[in-house]
């Protein structure tokens, strides 16, 4: 009777992680954000965490809301959100929050299945007020870079107290994610399953000159490696924050060259884009797994 009960215990508790995921995206929208790191929003916070997670938990303070163009629920989230020197931005969240006016928020948009609930995430769909600090949701602005007139780029760096995401780990759950993609006439669906592995260290060796540049980052394809230097995956798009720490890091390197780095896995929305475009010469690329890149948040020693 005990191992019923635990046997059930783990399906419900599991259930969520294991649920098949749909998320229904303008196809202009896509296109306006595949090859960018960051998102505008006039964001209209409705639930905010009164103070920020202990630094052993992630260290990031959630904020619940929602803008008109870009039509999903939203979870923004400031790193390194308990330091004194953000003590600015979380008052002003705060103020906002009672206020109900929207705040002008810059950050690095974020597609991600980790907190998505049972339900379609319907791109324009009607969105209520958000009660909660952790709705369902998929869109994330993580992390925020700017709030009104407060830069927040110097709260990219090491959490200092939290035990990062095991590389090998991580990655193997991202290879091993199924994907699915339905284009339609105007949009484009995806099918996919949870996965979490926030905040991962690892090692990367740049393997070409910049894949993209744009006025807010700069990407490379890059290969994952272990602490002993083995290759975890052997090609993965890196985007690095105009003028992080980390940004400023990698200039000075080339092709062949390592780092260590601390990233935050997103949907790649520019690989999406392209298999949907050439889904009627090669439609097996509608099937592949999660297509995935890693935002660099913070450079290590």
């Amino acid at each position: 009777m005990k191992k019923l009960f635990y046997l059930i215990s783990f399906l419900l508790l599991t259930e969520g992680v294991c649920a098949q995921i749909e998320i229904t995206l303008r196809t202009s929208f896509i296109d306006s954000i595949k090859n960018r790191a960051t998102v505008h929003a006039n964001f209209f916070v409705d639930k905010a965490h009164k103070t920020a997670n202990p630094a052993a938990k992630d260290g990031d303070m959630h904020i619940a809301g929602r803008d008109a163009a870009i039509g999903l629920p939203i979870v923004a989230e400031i790193m390194n959100a308990g330091l004194p020197q953000q003590k600015n931005a979380t008052t002003l969240i705060h103020g906002k929050e009672t206020s109900g006016q929207p705040t002008d928020m810059t950050g690095v948009w974020r597609i991600w299945c980790e907190h998505s609930g049972s339900d379609e995430q319907v791109q324009g769909e009607h969105i209520d007020k958000i009660t909660t600090t952790n709705p369902p949701h998929v869109f994330e602005i993580h992390p925020v870079l700017k709030a009104d007139n407060i830069d927040l780029l110097k709260s990219l760096k090491p959490i200092e107290g939290f035990t990062y995401k095991n590389a090998s780990e991580a990655f193997a759950k991202y290879e091993g994610t199924s994907f699915e993609i339905i284009p339609h006439d105007n949009t484009i669906t995806m099918l996919t399953k949870g996965v979490g592995y926030n905040y991962v260290k690892f090692k990367i060796e740049i393997l070409s000159e910049q894949a993209h540049t744009d006025d807010d980052s700069r990407m490379f394809f890059c290969s994952v490696l272990d602490n002993n230097n083995d290759v975890i995956v052997q090609k993965v798009r890196m985007i690095f924050i105009k003028e992080s720490s980390a940004e400023k890091r990698i200039r000075n390197l080339q092709p062949g060259d390592r780092m260590r780095v601390v990233g935050i896995p997103r949907i790649d929305l520019a690989l999406v884009s392209y298999r949907a475009r050439h889904s009627s010469d090669k439609p097996f690329m509608l099937k592949w797994n999660l297509p995935y890149e890693m935002v660099i948040v913070a450079a290590l020693n």
